[in-house]
């Protein structure tokens, strides 16, 4: 039995004066608190996470979970012109703050979401300069991110670059909408809570031990991207619009963090024997991951509806830092993606629904493919005041998300960790205030 409440404030704050176009300022600030108990309805056999002795969690065993988040984003715009050069120079920062406490029964669930703290902030700066038919966008954007817990602390920083050259060469009308880009840009991604500290024995199906990995390195991603935008209106009708965006894109991340299951009859593993299966499962970094895909959307809008198509296709394979290579389990699946939606009622009301494929990742054992059925409609009472519900998985297909996946087992064998939910409904009210 799941017991769950979750409540999510945000607010956001801007300002813009045509009469200063160096002042666009944004700020959104958000907390979610989540709180959730899970209660075991019927005796579970399961493990100690200390001992790896067999335990019977009885009836009305209570895993608890005590999740906030904290987060607040700022930025300005200024625009100006320099030689006929237009410029928008767009500065701010972030941060993000987890503070996670879990407990209960020793055996239950929260042994897989250790307690602790993370915080994760940035400041960036970037300028996008437009002269007739070029487009470069320029930026830096510097990371740090701190981790805290009682079995001790870790942080990093990181200074990353990016940049993007689009060029529009055509002027007739048909092709005057149309750019090819190209982008080179680098990301930096710190080590979770889970990652870093998870340990203990694994309680539920068969016991190994989890080994923390306090000395995990944040990930560092270089990509390169290139596409074509295109966008033209007044098509088929007076006020319509279509809109258009494909790329290729390559990924190398440096120091990529994946979990490990290592063997305890290799001296030099670090993993002990003990009651269970003679393995234990740590997150490492490897040397390097490599990704590289395919990314695809196009939108037609009549005002009356709207109808779009996009897909996605993705592939990876990870490198030992002794140069092996293998390929990633944790690959999403390829997606192709169909929308229709409709407006009524002087275009308040929208109703509509989507049909998604998932084709199940090469590098994905288990995975199978599989097709969703979703449904929305949103309902715009006022300027201040929106309604939107949504319906996902409307023919309640079994379903595993790729992501999922680990191992269990001797030999370890590839199982997914969770099924996704079946039909799902989800109804939000939004309100704003202050105009």
């Amino acid at each position: 039995d799941v017991d769950l409440e979750a409540n999510t404030f945000t607010a956001r704050y801007n300002i813009t004066d045509a009469d200063k176009s160096w002042l666009d300022l944004h700020v959104n600030a958000s907390y979610n608190k989540t709180n959730m108990e899970m209660t075991s309805l019927v005796p579970q056999n399961r493990f100690d996470p200390v001992t790896g002795l067999p335990i019977v969690l009885p009836a009305g065993s209570m895993s608890t979970f005590d999740v906030g988040t904290s987060g607040i984003d700022i930025w300005n715009t200024s625009r100006f012109e320099t030689a006929g050069i237009a410029h928008e120079l767009t500065y701010g920062g972030d941060w993000v703050g987890d503070d996670v406490e879990t407990g209960g029964a020793a055996g239950g669930a929260s042994f897989y979401t250790p307690s602790g703290k993370r915080s994760v902030s940035g400041a960036y700066i970037q300028d996008k300069l437009t002269w007739d038919w070029l487009e470069i966008i320029a930026g830096l954007r510097y990371d740090s991110y701190k981790l805290e817990s009682d079995v001790g602390e870790t942080s990093g920083d990181r200074l990353s670059p990016r940049i993007t050259v689009g060029v529009s060469p055509f002027e007739t009308a048909s092709l005057a909408g149309l750019q090819f880009y190209g982008t080179y840009a680098e990301g930096y991604r710190s080590p979770s809570l889970s990652e870093t500290l998870i340990s203990g024995n694994h309680p539920a199906g068969v016991s190994f031990p989890f080994l923390p990995n306090p000395d995990l390195k944040p990930e560092t991603g270089k990509t390169v991207e290139f596409g074509i935008n295109y966008k033209r209106d007044d098509i088929l009708e007076a006020g319509d619009a279509f809109r258009f965006k494909a790329a290729y894109f390559n990924n190398d991340v440096e120091d990529y963090i994946a979990d490990v299951t290592l063997s305890a009859f290799d001296p030099t593993s670090g993993c002990p024997f003990g009651p269970g299966i003679p393995i234990c499962v740590q997150y490492q970094n490897f040397a390097k991951a490599k990704f590289n895909g395919f990314e695809m959307e196009g939108v037609y809008d009549a005002g009356w509806g709207y109808a779009g198509l996009s897909a996605s296709i993705i592939d990876g394979h990870t490198i030992s830092y002794d140069g092996e290579r293998a390929e990633l389990l944790t690959i999403p699946s390829s997606q192709v993606t169909a929308q229709l939606g409709l407006r009524f009622l002087e275009d308040k009301l929208t109703v509509g629904g989507e049909v998604q494929y998932n084709g199940k990742p090469k590098g994905n054992p288990i995975a199978d493919d599989y097709t969703l059925v979703n449904v929305f409609a949103s309902y715009q009472a006022s300027d201040n005041f929106k309604i939107d519900f949504r319906a996902d998985n409307l023919f309640d297909v079994k379903y595993a998300n790729p992501l999922n996946i680990t191992t269990s087992g001797q030999p370890p064998e590839p199982v997914f960790a969770a099924y996704e939910p079946g039909v799902t409904l989800k109804l939000a009210a939004t309100m704003r205030f202050g105009g």
